[in-house]
């Protein structure tokens, strides 16, 4: 309720809520109330007096904007007034807080931060134009991969176009700045020789299973790392993979979001039948999985690879692996087997290149395994591979119909 008291004289429709200053009047008969977030000084009167008045006097000639005055009102309607990058960016933030996961919110928050330094946080969005974005771009641009540079232009964009859809700039500039030519994807496999070697200098049980899993499997790193035996099917040979993890820990969905069936070649169904006497008889523990907008579900697992089997942490609970234990892991193994080390990543690079040249295997069904939407990426990640394949595949199909003569 409004109360007046210790402020004499307050003008018509000026009143104090709380410690602040409220204004009150009317558009098409109904009444509003709005905030200022003033202390009732002289001076913040008189200020509150004089926008009321101006309030009324827009409105009685038509050009009254609700939105200009009160911006973050709930009642707000009309175009808003032009603000500053940096507040605007915050806004943005903090509507797509609810539509995506923990980790990209974050990695929206340090591209939008640099976007903002490097354009200026305190210009107006007014400032915002064709020509001064493609200025922008040259130094965006400056000392990032092209793969880096497209990704943060996605985040960019989407801040750009959510400004038009806002109201904030009359133009939709998200297709000003173009895409850079991205160098061709590094993928460096281990030879199958490279990876018996590695195999055998791995004295560690479950760090052993682990590798051959991720090789003869094509499965993500943290998809590896939350796999539970709740996902194991030994009858039918296959992996339902749910869950992934970040770089240190937490569980979420996977990359995609999909769940997925994969299908286990016998070297890795091996590793898990070896990785069953290790941890198949720890207790499930309830944990929680991160959904999309900010979502949990609960979950009750036994993780496949679990730490303890190794040793008894000290200072830690975890009961699974983050996707840096699989980084030590491998860079350590390559060392003790002499072989030239390439990121652990490049094991799933091998599952998919040994079933493209030495099986010649369905790019539908490979996409299906590792994960992807569509055979998009994967023709455009293993495309050597695939040239290489197509023209095997030509022969076979020649000697095919050779046959039929």
């Amino acid at each position: 309720m409004a109360s007046n008291a210790g402020v004499d004289k307050l003008p018509a429709g000026i009143e104090v809520h709380g410690n602040t200053l409220r204004i009150v009047f009317y558009i098409n008969g109904k009444r509003f109330r709005e905030s200022l977030g003033l202390s009732p000084t002289k001076q913040n009167i008189n200020f509150a007096k004089n926008k009321r008045e101006a309030i009324m006097y827009e409105n009685k000639i038509g050009t009254f904007n609700y939105a200009t005055h009160f911006p973050n009102s709930k009642h707000s309607f009309g175009k808003p007034t032009a603000r500053e990058i940096g507040a605007l960016t915050k806004s943005f933030l903090q509507s797509k807080a609810y539509d995506v996961r923990r980790s990209t919110l974050e990695r929206y928050e340090w591209v939008l931060r640099d976007f903002a330094q490097l354009y200026g946080e305190n210009r107006s969005c007014n400032t915002l134009s064709p020509r001064s974005l493609t200025q922008f771009r040259q130094d965006l641009v400056k000392g990032k991969s092209g793969r880096t540079i497209n990704r943060n232009l996605v985040t960019i964009n989407a801040f750009l176009s959510w400004l038009h859809k806002m109201e904030y700039i009359e133009r939709d500039l998200s297709q000003v700045m173009s895409r850079v030519k991205e160098s061709e994807p590094d993928i460096q496999p281990f030879s199958v020789d490279e990876i018996n070697k590695a195999l055998a200098h791995c004295h560690q049980l479950q760090h052993r299973n682990m590798i051959t899993l991720l090789v003869y499997s094509g499965i993500r790193s943290g998809e590896l790392c939350a796999l539970a035996w709740e996902d194991v099917d030994f009858e039918n040979r296959t992996l339902h993979v749910r869950r992934s993890t970040y770089d240190k820990r937490g569980l979420k969905t996977t990359k995609t979001d999909k769940e997925r069936f994969v299908d286990l070649m016998p070297p890795a169904i091996e590793a898990l039948k070896a990785q069953r006497h290790l941890t198949y008889l720890y207790p499930a523990t309830e944990h929680e999985v991160e959904l999309p907008g900010n979502a949990f579900r609960t979950e009750k697992l036994r993780f496949v690879f679990n730490p303890k089997a190794v040793r008894q942490q000290k200072g830690s609970d975890y009961d699974y692996y983050g996707k840096r234990a699989l980084v030590r892991i491998w860079a350590d193994l390559c060392k003790k087997a002499g072989i030239t080390h390439r990121n652990q990543y490049q094991l799933r690079h091998t599952y998919a290149s040994w079933a493209i040249t030495h099986a010649n295997v369905n790019v539908s069904y490979l996409a299906q395994q590792m994960g992807h939407s569509d055979i998009t990426m994967v023709a455009k990640v293993y495309g050597k591979w695939l040239k290489e394949s197509n023209k095997k595949e030509s022969d076979r199909v020649w000697k095919e119909l050779q046959k039929v003569k």
